[in-house]
């Protein structure tokens, strides 16, 4: 029978799914990424970011029963990397998560030029990401532009190690900052303004699209054959929705990975922009496109948060606490600032616990709040990502909200999403609908 690999690139682990063509998931797999923090600069060397990557493949790869017909990845984020003219790294993969100084961002784009990003690539303007990047680099490093031979974000880079081939996909493309999301061409503003041609990028495909095939030595590598295809993925998210069947309007999902993200399938673009949430082209045949809003980095909180007040204790005892604590927290909620912790003096432990979750529900409930001034309703909540190992943390983020939340996949939707995506491609499923019908998921 045919299998399927695919990978969800997160920003602090590479997540991995092999599923069998029949829709049963026959194993995960994951691994996480070591990164280098420099100052403001949260940096991952490319050859440690694809051995990591390999080991995940490797490890799905000896769990399969038989050929391995396409892999597929989704990715977190636009995490550029600067190439030579022999395509190496000139520098480590940046991450998201790196931050400019906003006066280097303010000379090299105006106020205006700032805001025109939304509407141009979907996503604001904001101190991380490429955009910001190359500004900074603009400015302090311009050498590091002239001897710059081709610009990929590191999921692209992948697939050129395993294929020999480059592209990337408008959703993949997205948070890279250099696209005209709604044409699916590359801005020419941002081409036009770091002296980039589009022969220094990767060209443009829909996701879905088969990129190539893996190279011969690279297959024996990691335990793949030839013929195995390499098909281009999605932003995280948007795949995490497929893997969780959030599909249609008036479904939600809350993908609670290192961002907590809350996902409404909506008809149009021009809907998705009046909410000013994140934009991406969702289906693969026209509507629905999507919108989200994130909760950045909102999971490094909660662990800074619990560490601050608990230590290192295991997730269970942690759960175990905020289980016991009273709904409410007695008043007590975070808001995630640095050095928000005297606020917790006097309180109980196991009410500190509690309003940790609390306190991130809370500020996903204001989210919901904003989108259904927008239009935006959620008929059912389906719920991905690391939390959602928890049931405790689930039932309490349920109760703030006053919703069900139904788990589908849980941490791994994003690469079983992926595995979808990689079936769909090479013509094993007709579409979104038919992939997720085939599965067999795993719900609570």
């Amino acid at each position: 029978m045919k299998h399927l690999i695919g990978l969800d690139i997160g920003t602090s682990a590479v997540k991995g799914a092999l599923m069998r063509e029949d829709g049963y998931v026959v194993c995960t797999a994951s691994a996480p990424f070591t990164y280098e923090i420099k100052g403001r600069d949260k940096l991952l060397d490319p050859g440690h970011f694809v051995d990591v990557c390999f080991s995940v493949i490797r490890e799905l790869a000896g769990s399969a029963d038989g050929p391995v017909t396409a892999i597929c990845s989704c990715c977190a984020s636009g995490d550029p990397v600067f190439l030579d003219k022999n395509l190496k790294p000139l520098t480590p993969i940046i991450g998201w998560q790196t931050s400019v100084p906003q006066q280097d961002l303010d000379a090299v784009y105006t106020k205006e030029e700032q805001d025109a990003f939304y509407r141009r690539v979907g996503w604001g303007f904001f101190d991380g990401m490429p955009a910001a990047i190359l500004a900074r680099i603009k400015i302090h490093d311009p050498g590091l532009l002239e001897k710059t031979a081709f610009l990929a974000m590191h999921a692209e880079y992948l697939n050129h190690i395993m294929t020999g081939k480059w592209g990337i996909s408008r959703s993949m493309g997205t948070p890279s900052y250099l696209m005209d999301q709604e044409k699916g061409v590359y801005s020419d503003f941002m081409l036009d303004r770091f002296g980039l041609t589009e022969d220094m990028l990767p060209p443009i495909y829909e996701k879905g699209a088969v990129l190539g095939t893996i190279l011969p030595e690279t297959g024996e590598k990691l335990g793949l054959g030839p013929d195995c295809a390499v098909v281009l993925g999605s932003f995280d998210h948007p795949s995490g929705a497929l893997g969780a069947g959030v599909l249609e309007p008036g479904q939600l999902l809350l993908s609670c990975g290192t961002s907590w993200v809350e996902l409404f399938p909506v008809q149009t673009r021009e809907l998705a922009l009046s909410t000013g949430g994140l934009v991406d082209c969702f289906a693969l045949h026209g509507a629905p496109w999507c919108v989200m809003k994130s909760l950045e980095s909102v999971s490094d909180k909660i662990d800074g948060l619990r560490e601050h007040f608990f230590g290192k204790v295991p997730h269970k005892y942690f759960d175990g606490l905020a289980g016991e604590g009273r709904p409410g927290c007695g008043g007590l909620r975070f808001d995630f600032t640095d050095g928000d912790f005297e606020r917790a003096e006097g309180f109980d432990r196991r009410d500190i616990a509690r309003a940790i979750i609390e306190s991130a529900a809370l500020l996903l409930k204001e989210n919901l709040a904003h989108l259904e001034e927008c239009g935006l309703y959620a008929n059912s909540i389906t719920a991905i990502g690391g939390i959602t190992n928890s049931k405790i943390c689930t039932d309490i983020i349920s109760s703030v909200l006053g919703k069900e939340i139904k788990v589908v996949n849980g941490q791994s939707a994003g690469a079983v999403g992926s595995c979808l995506l990689a079936g769909i491609g090479t013509g094993l499923y007709a579409d979104e609908k038919e992939a997720f019908a085939v599965m067999r998921s795993k719900t609570r």
